[in-house]
């Protein structure tokens, strides 16, 4: 009877030991894993579509919209609107987004042409003063009402692409769209600019 009483307690303690086990790696998982929790409770709450710069870009579900007071600006760009998606947080070098700002006075050209031969003229100019790494191109987006230019600049490290960024402009339009992150999210970046309305 006493060693039956004795493996009931050790049963316990092994199922007890277990669940606390299952517990702690749920907590960690979670806590890693989270973003992408909120990614899609955001398109619960708000659908496919989100408006920026006053038009509107189809986000896929792991993309979401954030408020500037979501990450740390100075006043200059409290109308900033961000884009987000989500990574594991150990990521932090891999966190993709999207800043949508005003552009600055003179950086809006009023026709497309003017446009494109000003992107051409920066990425020109870039390309002759580069620091070691970097390399710059052109990428042409072209949602329905617009063609969006974009300079692309790429930092590559022993021969690993480490970050990509895309500085956005269209004519007439007075806003910039900066994607920064890791080269493997650029695409889904242009899946959205070229999702523009």
């Amino acid at each position: 009877m006493l060693n039956r009483l004795v493996r009931q307690v050790r049963r316990r303690k092994v199922l007890i030991v277990c669940m606390i086990a299952i517990a702690l790696m749920s907590g960690l998982l979670f806590a890693k894993y989270r973003m992408y929790a909120y990614a899609v409770a955001w398109h619960c709450v708000h659908g496919n579509y989100a408006e920026v710069g006053g038009h509107k870009v189809k986000l896929s579900i792991l993309w979401w919209k954030e408020r500037a007071h979501a990450h740390e600006t100075s006043d200059m760009r409290d109308h900033d609107e961000w884009l987000a998606r989500a990574c594991p947080s150990n990521k932090l070098d891999e966190k993709p987004e999207i800043d949508v700002s005003p552009a600055i006075p003179g950086e809006v050209e009023n026709t497309q042409l003017e446009e494109l031969k000003l992107t051409q003229s920066v990425i020109s100019t870039l390309s002759h003063n580069s620091a070691k790494g970097w390399s710059h191109s052109l990428v042409t987006l072209t949602p329905r009402p617009f063609t969006v230019y974009c300079i692309r600049d790429d930092l590559t490290i022993f021969g690993d692409d480490v970050l990509s960024r895309l500085t956005c402009y269209t004519a007439k339009l007075p806003y910039r769209f900066i994607y920064d992150g890791p080269p493997t999210r650029e695409k889904e970046a242009e899946s959205i600019l070229s999702s523009l309305e």
